[in-house]
């Protein structure tokens, strides 16, 4: 490959990427995390490094100075996706004729098990909303969280155009622009839920293109046309978690995903239907959710352990002989 090539700006490379990221209408989101990562790289190696400064040897230089930084392991693995994808990029585009990466093993951050709700936090959270507007309209949000595991700017976006009824239950196509998924996704709800949905738009009627939560005025009445904003969405549900009594949890609208997909797999559900239930690209993603499993599969065995049916018959005949 010519050194004309190799000799690509790096800075000129990211705008390219960031550029083609966008015309495959990647997430804002994840546009500015490749932006962020990418930015931080080159600026650690110098105003003037090309494309042919990927090297293994810079790659090494630039993790240990994260290492020496103290950085969490989510941050370097972070640097670490972004990088390898930026890298495979400026390989198609033949600005770079060897990866870098080939043989460096991927840093992985442990995950945590996500926080969810338990089935009584969720029945006193629901028992929190009162039979007024606010309270119809929250019920009816908290149900369809927790029936489709929707993100919380999918619910804010929410509109009548991409709800279809089937008898006593429903779907909501949620469109790609909304949905992680470069093809959207579907996603189902029950007959309780769509009685809390159909509650709520009995005070609200909705209005085409315009989204189905509203907010709130000062005085607590619904704004027409007005969008619950996803920050709206998660202090309204610390206000019924203070309410029901439930502390100590955080990013609210996302434990109810995670409860949604806990109860999901803890009642059989397969990886692959939940991951095309949540939006997610790859199973990677919800393999975290097997940990919930096992904790259930521990549970019953406290619960049915044959030892313990065997020492419990005992102390039993032991207490009625004496």
């Amino acid at each position: 490959m010519p050194h004309e090539q190799t000799a690509y700006p790096l800075r000129d490379a990211i705008a390219q990427f960031i550029l083609d990221r966008k015309s495959l209408r990647r997430r804002p989101a994840t546009i500015r995390y490749y932006q962020s990562n990418l930015q931080r790289f080159a600026a650690f190696l110098d105003e003037t490094a090309t494309v042919a400064d990927l090297t293994r040897a810079n790659l090494r230089a630039f993790f240990a100075h994260l290492a020496d930084r103290d950085v969490s392991e989510a941050t370097h693995a972070a640097y670490d996706r972004a990088l390898r994808t930026f890298t495979k990029f400026c390989i198609l585009e033949s600005w770079l004729d060897q990866d870098p990466f080939e043989g460096r093993p991927r840093v992985k951050a442990a995950r945590d098990i996500p926080d969810t709700l338990e089935l009584a936090e969720i029945r006193a959270l629901i028992a929190t909303c009162a039979g007024d507007p606010p309270g119809v309209r929250d019920r009816a949000m908290m149900l369809l969280l927790l029936d489709t595991g929707m993100r919380a700017g999918e619910i804010c976006a929410f509109i009548p155009s991409w709800l279809t009824r089937n008898g006593d239950r429903g779907t909501i196509r949620i469109p790609s622009p909304q949905s992680k998924s470069a093809r959207g996704r579907t996603v189902m709800f029950s007959v309780e839920t769509l009685r809390a949905l159909n509650a709520w738009l009995a005070i609200v009627p909705p209005s085409p293109g315009q989204p189905i939560f509203t907010a709130l005025s000062g005085h607590r009445q619904p704004i027409p046309g007005q969008a619950l904003t996803t920050s709206g969405l998660n202090q309204m549900m610390r206000r019924h978690a203070d309410r029901a009594g439930i502390h100590g949890k955080d990013r609210w609208c996302h434990i109810w995903r995670h409860t949604f997909a806990r109860m999901y797999v803890v009642r059989g559900g397969d990886l692959e239907t939940l991951r095309r239930l949540l939006g997610h690209a790859s199973l990677e993603t919800v393999r975290i959710y097997l940990e919930f499993r096992t904790q259930d599969l521990e549970d019953k065995h406290h619960q049915l352990s044959p030892v313990r049916t065997l020492f419990g018959s005992m102390e039993d005949s032991q207490s009625r002989s004496s």
